[in-house]
């Protein structure tokens, strides 16, 4: 891991981590590590329990991982035939040497969990550099390229003191620069000032800065963490944007994000069983029993405690007996998750550098955001991917396409992008996570009044079942929010 994560990060590192379009994916406000969410016990526990763990994503795997370390009998059911849930690599169809990220596109070295593991099996890491080429920005019908910290003449009416700025400089000025220490300390959350900023939207929260209507507009098509301005609480952005992502250099992991989960469940491959989709669960105050299907035929599992990390939308096909309580099922129902299609478009090689460019794009286009994906051995050479992600409102226009229809769809889009496209292209690659059974669509997204309503009930326990995902931490949509809560939910039951 780079020096910079431990201690204060340059103006210029920091910048280049705003920019980057990775919706995981430092600042002045930095995250402790003495806030690590891994207090484990000293010692393991003297009453062994016999325990259940519902999905085996980041969280389900984090609470196994502890329950385990703490002493007690645990099984995992996975619906999926793998471990990692929404942290997904995937090579296929893809041409050898080349694979791309379905899920969770980075790591940040403030994650002070997924980090401790990673070391632990010391995986190799990527540093998520900044592109040194010219990006592509298509905004307002107007394709510009330009290399980070270019002046630009952006297409959109701004205030005299933002014109000509990038849009990294425009986030430093309007949220950086604003945000209270308090902010990287996720145990502040309910506690003022940080916790008014719930109150507001993003789009609120930058008007009060100062904020042109026009800037904001800027802001939404150019920075992951803004695709939905209005729709996305003040809170939130704060705590998981900036308080955490941001405040250390993000990173990949060489051969896929997924291999932390990947070698996690390795470590406990005999407590975990795949292929079993859970329909109940039963608490009969003495002990729970899970009810679930396996290849078509009915299949219960008995346990003291069971802890339940399913996606929100999935979460609500579970009947439980007796029933959730009113308000935790008010959280499950009113809790906003966000959108998110993924099509990628495989060409022979990777020719937009032939004008100097990187590949990537931030656009107002239906394509949104274009990541390029290069084979790991040869950068310059060979197949190459460009990835369309989409996020918000413009990724229900994906739903419901054929994979051939979503692939030609965005074929068409990313012409204007990247012109020269369909001369190269040889395949392509769609991903809906709304039309994913295990998933029912992308992680949490509070909007505005979300997490003070919702987050307290989303992780109570009720009797033995116990809760955690990434939406029951003030960390959404991160996977680090998904391992501590993992912690959380083991520690309610091992203390």
């Amino acid at each position: 891991m780079r020096k910079e994560s431990e201690g204060r990060i340059s103006r210029k590192t920091f910048l280049q981590q705003v920019g980057l379009g990775l919706g995981a994916l430092g600042t002045g406000i930095f995250f402790p590590a003495s806030l690590s969410a891994t207090e484990f016990l000293s010692g393991k526990t003297n009453s062994k329990k016999k325990l259940v763990v519902v999905g085996a994503g980041l969280a389900g795997l984090a609470a196994a991982w502890q329950l385990r370390k703490d002493g007690h009998e645990v099984t995992v059911l996975e619906a999926r035939n793998r471990p990692g849930g929404r942290v997904s690599t995937i090579s296929k169809p893809f041409a050898e040497g080349l694979y791309a990220e379905e899920g969770a596109a980075a790591y940040s070295e403030s994650y002070t969990e997924a980090v401790k593991l990673i070391r632990e099996f010391e995986l190799e890491t990527i540093p998520y550099a900044w592109p040194e080429e010219e990006i592509i920005y298509h905004l307002n019908g107007k394709r510009i390229t330009a290399k980070a910290g270019e002046q630009v003449d952006w297409p959109y009416e701004l205030d005299p003191e933002e014109q000509g700025k990038d849009p990294m400089a425009l986030v430093q000025k309007y949220i950086i620069d604003t945000l209270p220490k308090e902010a990287g300390d996720p145990g502040l959350w309910d506690k003022s000032p940080v916790v008014n900023f719930d109150k507001m939207s993003l789009a609120d929260y930058l008007k009060k800065q100062g904020a042109s209507d026009g800037a904001i507009k800027l802001l939404q098509n150019t920075q992951w963490f803004a695709a939905v301005p209005h729709k996305t609480s003040g809170l939130s952005m704060a705590m998981s944007d900036f308080g955490l992502f941001m405040s250390g250099m993000p990173f990949l992991l060489k051969g896929g994000n997924d291999l932390l989960p990947k070698k996690m469940a390795a470590r406990m491959k005999d407590d975990i069983q795949y292929g079993v989709e859970v329909e109940s669960i039963k608490d009969s105050g003495d002990g729970i029993e899970v009810i679930a299907n396996r290849n078509g035929e009915r299949t219960s599992f008995s346990g003291d405690e069971v802890i339940v990390t399913l996606p929100l939308k999935v979460l609500q096909n579970v009947t439980f007996d007796p029933p959730l309580s009113a308000a935790k099922t008010e959280a499950i129902d009113k809790m906003p998750k966000i959108d998110l299609t993924r099509v990628y478009l495989e060409v022979d090689k990777p020719f937009w550098r032939n004008e100097g460019l990187s590949g990537m794009a931030f656009t107002d286009l239906p394509v949104m955001q274009v990541n390029p994906y290069h084979n790991m051995h040869n950068m310059q050479e060979g197949p190459a991917i460009l990835e369309s992600y989409v996020a918000g409102d413009r990724a229900k226009q994906l739903k419901g396409l054929s994979d051939k229809e979503a692939i030609e769809r965005q074929l068409n889009e990313m012409e204007k992008v990247h012109p020269g496209v369909k001369d190269h292209f040889t395949g392509g690659y769609f991903k809906a996570w709304g039309e994913d059974p295990y998933a029912l669509g992308g992680p949490s997204w509070p909007a505005p009044g979300d997490v003070t309503a919702h987050l307290k009930d989303l992780q109570a326990a009720q009797g033995n079942i116990h809760f955690a995902g990434e939406h029951t931490s003030v960390l959404r949509s991160t996977m680090e929010g998904a391992l501590r809560s993992g912690y959380r939910a083991a520690r309610e039951i091992s203390s």
